[in-house]
């Protein structure tokens, strides 16, 4: 069971909670951003792209699975020590394969709510999940394990979201959506009710989804079709 993060909320701790991001492109900036905002400490940053520069001056960069072990075995910190996977666009799969790598480690998965968000007291939110600034969750909405609502994303009511999935900015899912694993939903798009999106399925930004889309599509345009 991981941490979860929300306005009010408390970690138990008398000092701050200690995390590492993975990933060390934009969205494990905005991803600093917020849990600065709670308090928390990050110790590390780290990414599999040995060609990407430091993205905080403050905080090191460590590449590669081999520098993360080295890392941690020197590592002398206070417990729990929280993680971030923080891998955008359709890489749902490799964001929930690094949390597993993470978590076989004995580091526990962060999940937070953006303070400036609106998220129904009865949503039910998973391990690892990031739901960023002026998002919307409306009330019986479930959110499978790593997934990321991002910006200003609209995810009405009874929505069910798999693991590994990207709402990503300005989109907007109507009531009673099933979204099944890995599913990249693109910049203000739009997937009409009750409607279901099966895994791995890519819609790209600005689309309007008017039907099921079967496993493994891309889906574009308005109203949204196979390409």
């Amino acid at each position: 069971m991981g941490i979860c993060l929300h306005s009010g909320s408390k970690t138990g701790l008398q000092s701050p909670l200690n995390y590492i991001i993975w990933g060390a492109k934009g969205h494990g900036m905005v991803v600093r951003d917020t849990l600065d905002s709670y308090g928390c400490h990050l110790l590390a940053v780290f990414d599999n792209n040995t060609d990407l520069e430091p993205p905080f001056p403050d905080v090191p960069l460590i590449y590669l699975r081999e520098g993360f072990e080295r890392w941690l075995s020197s590592l002398d910190a206070p417990s729990p020590l929280g993680f971030v996977v923080a891998m955008g666009g359709a890489r749902g799969k490799d964001r929930l394969r690094t949390a597993d790598y993470l978590t076989s480690f004995g580091l526990q998965p962060l999940s937070f709510i953006h303070p400036w968000t609106s998220v129904c007291s009865n949503a039910v939110i998973g391990d690892g999940v990031q739901i960023m600034a002026g998002a919307c969750i409306s009330t019986r909405v479930r959110i499978g394990d790593q997934t990321i609502v991002n910006h200003m994303a609209n995810v009405d009511h009874e929505c069910i979201l798999g693991k590994g999935v990207h709402i990503a900015p300005g989109a907007t899912l109507a009531g009673c959506v099933t979204v099944r694993d890995h599913v990249m939903i693109g910049a203000g798009a739009t997937v009409l009710p009750n409607l279901t999106l099966e895994e791995d399925v890519i819609v790209g930004a600005g689309a309007v989804v008017t039907k099921d889309v079967d496993a493994g599509s891309v889906v574009a345009g308005v109203p949204a079709r196979r390409k």
